[in-house]
Protein backbone atom coordinates (compact mmCIF):
# COMPACT_ATOMS: atom_id res chain seq x y z
CA UNK A 1 0.00 0.00 0.00
CA UNK A 2 3.13 2.74 0.88
CA UNK A 3 4.39 2.05 -1.97
CA UNK A 4 1.10 2.21 -4.37
CA UNK A 5 0.43 5.46 -2.56
CA UNK A 6 4.46 6.96 -3.16
CA UNK A 7 3.47 5.57 -6.97
CA UNK A 8 0.57 7.93 -6.79
CA UNK A 9 1.87 10.88 -5.68
CA UNK A 10 4.65 10.62 -7.82
CA UNK A 11 2.46 10.53 -10.98
CA UNK A 12 0.33 13.64 -9.34
CA UNK A 13 3.54 15.90 -9.36
CA UNK A 14 4.78 14.54 -12.73
CA UNK A 15 0.87 15.97 -14.02
CA UNK A 16 1.65 19.45 -12.59
CA UNK A 17 5.31 19.44 -14.14
CA UNK A 18 3.43 18.83 -17.27
CA UNK A 19 0.59 21.23 -17.04
CA UNK A 20 3.75 23.99 -15.86
CA UNK A 21 5.95 23.16 -18.65
CA UNK A 22 2.81 23.49 -21.03
CA UNK A 23 1.71 26.85 -19.23
CA UNK A 24 5.50 28.37 -19.68
CA UNK A 25 5.54 27.05 -23.79
CA UNK A 26 2.54 29.00 -24.77
CA UNK A 27 3.65 31.83 -26.63
CA UNK A 28 3.37 35.77 -25.35
CA UNK A 29 -0.03 37.10 -26.77
CA UNK A 30 1.19 40.01 -29.60
CA UNK A 31 0.29 43.85 -27.84
CA UNK A 32 -1.04 44.63 -31.15
CA UNK A 33 -0.64 44.97 -35.09
CA UNK A 34 2.44 47.90 -34.23
CA UNK A 35 4.53 45.94 -31.95
CA UNK A 36 7.18 44.80 -34.50
CA UNK A 37 8.91 47.59 -36.56
CA UNK A 38 9.14 51.19 -36.49
CA UNK A 39 7.21 54.45 -37.37
CA UNK A 40 7.90 57.29 -40.61
CA UNK A 41 5.75 60.64 -39.65
CA UNK A 42 4.34 62.24 -42.53
CA UNK A 43 3.62 65.93 -42.54
CA UNK A 44 0.79 66.05 -45.11
CA UNK A 45 -0.31 68.73 -47.35
CA UNK A 46 0.71 72.16 -46.28
CA UNK A 47 -1.93 74.67 -44.86
CA UNK A 48 -4.99 72.07 -46.04
CA UNK A 49 -5.58 68.44 -45.75
CA UNK A 50 -4.09 65.69 -42.86
CA UNK A 51 -0.78 64.07 -41.76
CA UNK A 52 -0.47 60.84 -41.82
CA UNK A 53 1.71 57.59 -40.20
CA UNK A 54 3.26 54.87 -41.72
CA UNK A 55 4.46 51.90 -39.92
CA UNK A 56 7.09 48.84 -41.49
CA UNK A 57 7.06 45.72 -39.74
CA UNK A 58 9.96 43.72 -39.21
CA UNK A 59 8.58 41.32 -41.44
CA UNK A 60 9.20 44.22 -43.98
CA UNK A 61 5.12 44.65 -44.68
CA UNK A 62 3.94 48.40 -44.68
CA UNK A 63 1.00 49.95 -43.77
CA UNK A 64 -0.12 53.66 -44.63
CA UNK A 65 -2.65 56.12 -42.46
CA UNK A 66 -2.60 53.50 -39.73
CA UNK A 67 -4.08 56.44 -37.25
CA UNK A 68 -6.73 56.95 -39.15
CA UNK A 69 -7.42 52.82 -40.18
CA UNK A 70 -7.52 52.37 -36.57
CA UNK A 71 -8.97 55.44 -35.39
CA UNK A 72 -11.60 56.66 -38.29
CA UNK A 73 -10.38 60.11 -38.07
CA UNK A 74 -7.42 62.33 -39.73
CA UNK A 75 -4.55 63.49 -37.47
CA UNK A 76 -4.56 66.78 -38.30
CA UNK A 77 -2.32 69.35 -40.61
CA UNK A 78 1.33 69.14 -40.49
CA UNK A 79 2.58 65.81 -38.51
CA UNK A 80 5.54 67.56 -37.03
CA UNK A 81 7.12 65.07 -34.88
CA UNK A 82 6.44 62.14 -32.83
CA UNK A 83 7.50 60.50 -29.77
CA UNK A 84 7.54 57.55 -28.19
CA UNK A 85 7.30 56.55 -24.10
CA UNK A 86 7.06 53.73 -22.30
CA UNK A 87 3.96 52.35 -24.31
CA UNK A 88 2.62 55.79 -25.53
CA UNK A 89 3.39 57.54 -28.92
CA UNK A 90 3.12 61.14 -28.52
CA UNK A 91 2.09 62.85 -32.17
CA UNK A 92 3.07 66.82 -32.25
CA UNK A 93 0.32 67.94 -35.33
CA UNK A 94 1.80 71.72 -35.59
CA UNK A 95 -1.01 74.07 -37.41
CA UNK A 96 -4.02 71.82 -35.48
CA UNK A 97 -2.17 72.78 -32.54
CA UNK A 98 -2.40 69.43 -30.70
CA UNK A 99 -0.93 66.62 -29.13
CA UNK A 100 -2.17 63.06 -29.80
CA UNK A 101 -1.79 60.25 -27.62
CA UNK A 102 -1.58 57.21 -28.34
CA UNK A 103 -1.17 53.47 -27.83
CA UNK A 104 1.83 52.17 -29.10
CA UNK A 105 1.27 49.10 -30.22
CA UNK A 106 -2.11 49.39 -31.32
CA UNK A 107 -2.05 52.96 -32.33
CA UNK A 108 -5.67 53.99 -30.69
CA UNK A 109 -6.00 57.32 -29.33
CA UNK A 110 -5.50 57.83 -25.76
CA UNK A 111 -6.07 61.52 -25.79
CA UNK A 112 -6.03 64.80 -26.91
CA UNK A 113 -3.36 67.99 -25.66
CA UNK A 114 -4.42 70.89 -26.85
CA UNK A 115 -5.55 74.76 -24.93
CA UNK A 116 -3.53 78.07 -24.91
CA UNK A 117 -0.32 76.19 -23.61
CA UNK A 118 0.24 74.57 -27.21
CA UNK A 119 0.38 77.12 -29.98
CA UNK A 120 2.58 75.42 -33.17
CA UNK A 121 3.83 72.84 -31.45
CA UNK A 122 7.33 71.66 -32.92
CA UNK A 123 8.92 68.75 -31.03
CA UNK A 124 8.62 66.31 -27.51
CA UNK A 125 11.00 64.82 -25.35
CA UNK A 126 10.47 63.37 -22.00
CA UNK A 127 12.25 63.29 -18.65
CA UNK A 128 11.14 62.22 -15.21
CA UNK A 129 7.53 61.24 -16.01
CA UNK A 130 7.40 64.61 -17.83
CA UNK A 131 7.37 66.02 -21.21
CA UNK A 132 8.73 69.28 -22.88
CA UNK A 133 7.26 70.44 -26.16
CA UNK A 134 8.61 72.97 -27.90
CA UNK A 135 6.26 75.91 -29.23
CA UNK A 136 6.65 78.57 -31.79
CA UNK A 137 3.71 80.59 -30.85
CA UNK A 138 2.57 83.29 -32.87
CA UNK A 139 5.21 82.59 -36.05
CA UNK A 140 5.75 86.35 -36.56
CA UNK A 141 6.08 87.28 -32.91
CA UNK A 142 9.25 86.37 -31.41
CA UNK A 143 8.83 87.21 -27.65
CA UNK A 144 6.00 84.60 -27.48
CA UNK A 145 7.39 81.13 -27.73
CA UNK A 146 8.27 78.64 -24.87
CA UNK A 147 8.38 75.14 -23.69
CA UNK A 148 5.10 73.52 -22.60
CA UNK A 149 5.71 71.11 -19.51
CA UNK A 150 3.27 67.87 -19.63
CA UNK A 151 2.81 64.96 -17.38
CA UNK A 152 3.16 61.80 -18.83
CA UNK A 153 0.95 59.91 -16.44
CA UNK A 154 -2.03 62.10 -16.75
CA UNK A 155 -1.34 64.14 -20.09
CA UNK A 156 -1.67 67.41 -18.07
CA UNK A 157 -0.46 70.54 -18.86
CA UNK A 158 1.88 71.33 -16.13
CA UNK A 159 3.17 75.04 -16.70
CA UNK A 160 5.21 76.92 -19.82
CA UNK A 161 8.66 78.46 -19.92
CA UNK A 162 9.09 81.20 -21.46
CA UNK A 163 12.62 80.85 -24.37
CA UNK A 164 13.64 82.81 -26.78
CA UNK A 165 12.30 82.62 -30.81
CA UNK A 166 12.25 79.53 -32.35
CA UNK A 167 12.73 76.33 -30.15
CA UNK A 168 13.08 73.54 -31.89
CA UNK A 169 14.95 70.63 -30.95
CA UNK A 170 15.74 69.05 -27.90
CA UNK A 171 18.00 66.80 -25.93
CA UNK A 172 17.72 65.40 -22.00
CA UNK A 173 21.31 65.29 -20.46
CA UNK A 174 21.06 64.17 -17.21
CA UNK A 175 18.30 66.51 -15.43
CA UNK A 176 18.95 69.55 -17.94
CA UNK A 177 17.05 70.22 -21.20
CA UNK A 178 18.75 71.58 -24.31
CA UNK A 179 16.94 73.54 -26.75
CA UNK A 180 18.03 74.95 -29.85
CA UNK A 181 16.33 77.91 -30.52
CA UNK A 182 16.65 78.37 -34.30
CA UNK A 183 14.64 81.43 -34.91
CA UNK A 184 11.13 80.73 -36.42
CA UNK A 185 10.30 82.52 -39.41
CA UNK A 186 13.64 84.51 -37.67
CA UNK A 187 16.93 83.65 -36.93
CA UNK A 188 18.33 83.18 -33.56
CA UNK A 189 21.77 81.84 -32.33
CA UNK A 190 20.99 80.56 -28.82
CA UNK A 191 20.58 77.06 -27.22
CA UNK A 192 18.85 77.47 -24.16
CA UNK A 193 19.63 74.94 -20.70
CA UNK A 194 16.75 74.25 -18.68
CA UNK A 195 17.43 72.74 -15.34
CA UNK A 196 13.88 69.77 -15.54
CA UNK A 197 14.02 69.78 -11.46
CA UNK A 198 12.25 72.92 -11.16
CA UNK A 199 11.46 73.58 -14.90
CA UNK A 200 13.59 76.88 -14.69
CA UNK A 201 16.32 78.90 -17.36
CA UNK A 202 20.15 78.00 -16.23
CA UNK A 203 21.57 79.92 -19.20
CA UNK A 204 21.68 80.65 -22.69
CA UNK A 205 24.32 79.34 -24.48
CA UNK A 206 25.40 81.45 -27.95
CA UNK A 207 26.09 79.01 -30.81
CA UNK A 208 26.32 79.67 -34.59
CA UNK A 209 22.77 81.40 -36.44
CA UNK A 210 20.19 78.85 -37.00
CA UNK A 211 20.59 75.64 -34.54
CA UNK A 212 19.16 73.03 -36.82
CA UNK A 213 20.32 69.90 -35.12
CA UNK A 214 21.47 68.73 -31.76
CA UNK A 215 22.87 65.12 -30.44
CA UNK A 216 24.86 63.26 -27.70
CA UNK A 217 28.36 60.84 -28.63
CA UNK A 218 29.37 58.31 -26.76
CA UNK A 219 31.71 60.56 -24.53
CA UNK A 220 28.93 62.96 -23.29
CA UNK A 221 29.85 65.29 -25.19
CA UNK A 222 26.39 67.57 -27.13
CA UNK A 223 26.58 68.64 -30.73
CA UNK A 224 24.92 71.25 -32.11
CA UNK A 225 24.80 71.61 -36.08
CA UNK A 226 24.17 75.20 -37.07
CA UNK A 227 22.87 75.94 -40.60
CA UNK A 228 23.67 79.49 -40.42
CA UNK A 229 21.50 82.61 -42.26
CA UNK A 230 21.40 81.06 -45.76
CA UNK A 231 21.68 83.72 -48.54
CA UNK A 232 17.99 84.77 -49.38
CA UNK A 233 18.12 86.71 -45.82
CA UNK A 234 20.24 89.42 -47.51
CA UNK A 235 22.77 88.41 -44.62
CA UNK A 236 24.41 84.88 -45.27
CA UNK A 237 26.32 83.28 -42.37
CA UNK A 238 28.30 80.29 -42.73
CA UNK A 239 27.22 76.92 -40.68
CA UNK A 240 29.07 75.61 -37.79
CA UNK A 241 29.46 72.84 -35.79
CA UNK A 242 29.61 72.86 -31.97
CA UNK A 243 30.57 70.92 -29.09
CA UNK A 244 28.84 71.46 -25.50
CA UNK A 245 30.44 70.00 -22.47
CA UNK A 246 27.16 68.93 -20.04
CA UNK A 247 27.89 70.11 -16.61
CA UNK A 248 30.10 73.41 -16.94
CA UNK A 249 28.67 74.09 -20.49
CA UNK A 250 31.88 74.77 -22.41
CA UNK A 251 31.67 75.37 -25.96
CA UNK A 252 34.17 74.96 -29.00
CA UNK A 253 33.33 74.84 -32.63
CA UNK A 254 34.16 74.71 -36.01
CA UNK A 255 33.59 76.63 -38.76
CA UNK A 256 31.84 75.39 -42.61
CA UNK A 257 32.66 77.77 -45.68
CA UNK A 258 31.23 81.28 -45.92
CA UNK A 259 28.44 79.29 -48.48
CA UNK A 260 28.20 76.37 -46.47
CA UNK A 261 24.58 75.28 -44.62
CA UNK A 262 24.93 71.92 -43.50
CA UNK A 263 21.65 70.35 -41.51
CA UNK A 264 20.07 66.84 -39.71
CA UNK A 265 23.24 66.20 -37.79
CA UNK A 266 23.21 62.05 -36.39
CA UNK A 267 25.60 60.56 -34.36
CA UNK A 268 25.84 56.44 -33.65
CA UNK A 269 28.15 56.85 -30.46
CA UNK A 270 31.68 56.98 -32.17
CA UNK A 271 30.78 59.29 -35.48
CA UNK A 272 28.71 61.96 -36.61
CA UNK A 273 27.13 62.71 -39.90
CA UNK A 274 25.67 65.19 -41.55
CA UNK A 275 23.93 66.43 -44.94
CA UNK A 276 25.24 69.56 -46.95
CA UNK A 277 24.49 69.82 -50.85
CA UNK A 278 23.45 66.98 -51.42
CA UNK A 279 26.39 64.78 -49.93
CA UNK A 280 26.15 62.94 -46.33
CA UNK A 281 29.20 63.65 -44.29
CA UNK A 282 30.72 61.26 -41.95
CA UNK A 283 33.21 62.49 -38.22
CA UNK A 284 34.76 60.92 -35.72
CA UNK A 285 33.81 62.98 -32.46
CA UNK A 286 37.32 63.27 -31.39
CA UNK A 287 37.99 64.96 -34.75
CA UNK A 288 38.89 68.59 -34.34
CA UNK A 289 37.93 69.77 -38.54
CA UNK A 290 35.80 68.73 -40.82
CA UNK A 291 35.88 66.04 -43.24
CA UNK A 292 36.75 66.89 -46.74
CA UNK A 293 34.85 64.30 -49.31
CA UNK A 294 31.25 62.87 -48.62
CA UNK A 295 30.51 58.96 -48.40
CA UNK A 296 30.06 57.33 -51.83
CA UNK A 297 26.75 56.06 -52.81
CA UNK A 298 24.91 57.80 -50.35
CA UNK A 299 24.29 61.35 -52.14
CA UNK A 300 20.81 63.25 -52.16
CA UNK A 301 18.95 66.14 -51.12
CA UNK A 302 17.25 64.28 -48.54
CA UNK A 303 14.12 65.78 -46.07
CA UNK A 304 15.57 64.12 -42.87
CA UNK A 305 17.66 61.13 -42.08
CA UNK A 306 18.24 58.72 -39.19
CA UNK A 307 21.30 56.77 -38.99
CA UNK A 308 20.86 53.56 -36.77
CA UNK A 309 22.64 50.15 -36.64
CA UNK A 310 24.96 50.72 -39.38
CA UNK A 311 22.41 52.04 -42.05
CA UNK A 312 21.17 55.28 -42.80
CA UNK A 313 17.31 56.01 -43.52
CA UNK A 314 17.14 59.22 -45.46
CA UNK A 315 13.49 60.66 -46.45
CA UNK A 316 12.88 62.06 -49.73
CA UNK A 317 10.07 64.54 -50.10
CA UNK A 318 9.44 63.96 -53.76
CA UNK A 319 7.23 66.98 -55.36
CA UNK A 320 6.21 67.52 -51.87
CA UNK A 321 2.10 66.95 -52.83
CA UNK A 322 2.07 63.52 -53.70
CA UNK A 323 3.37 59.94 -51.95
CA UNK A 324 7.48 60.37 -50.76
CA UNK A 325 9.88 57.54 -49.95
CA UNK A 326 12.02 56.09 -47.56
CA UNK A 327 15.64 55.02 -48.46
CA UNK A 328 17.44 52.43 -46.55
CA UNK A 329 21.54 52.90 -47.37
CA UNK A 330 24.53 50.58 -45.72
CA UNK A 331 26.64 53.41 -44.19
CA UNK A 332 29.85 51.26 -45.09
CA UNK A 333 28.99 50.10 -48.55
CA UNK A 334 27.22 52.71 -49.12
CA UNK A 335 24.61 51.09 -51.51
CA UNK A 336 20.75 51.18 -51.43
CA UNK A 337 19.41 48.35 -49.53
CA UNK A 338 16.04 49.37 -49.71
CA UNK A 339 13.58 51.91 -51.03
CA UNK A 340 9.90 52.22 -48.91
CA UNK A 341 6.54 54.41 -50.17
CA UNK A 342 5.32 57.05 -47.50
CA UNK A 343 3.03 59.37 -47.29
CA UNK A 344 3.07 63.21 -48.30
CA UNK A 345 6.04 64.34 -46.97
CA UNK A 346 7.72 62.11 -45.05
CA UNK A 347 9.48 64.33 -41.71
CA UNK A 348 10.74 61.51 -39.16
CA UNK A 349 11.77 57.61 -38.58
CA UNK A 350 10.46 56.73 -35.23
CA UNK A 351 11.78 53.50 -33.67
CA UNK A 352 10.37 52.22 -30.40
Amino acid sequence: MKNSKLIYVIALFAIFLHACSDDNDKPDEPLGDYENGYFITNEGPFQNGSGTITFVGEDGQVSQNVYNSVNGEDLGNIVNSMTIVNDRGYIVVNNSNKIVVVNKYTMEKEAEIEGNSIVNPRFLVANNGKGYVSNWGDPLNADDDFITVISLETNEILGTISVGEGPEKMIIDTDNLYVCLQGGFGSNNKVVVIDTNNDSVVTNLVVGDVPNSIVADGNGSLWVLCGGNPAWTGNETPGFLFKIIPGNNTVSSIEFGSTEHPSLLNSDVENLYYSLNGNIFQMNDSDDSLPSEGLAGLDGFYYSMTVRDGELYATDAGDYASEGSLKIFSLSAGTLIETITTGIIPGQVVFP
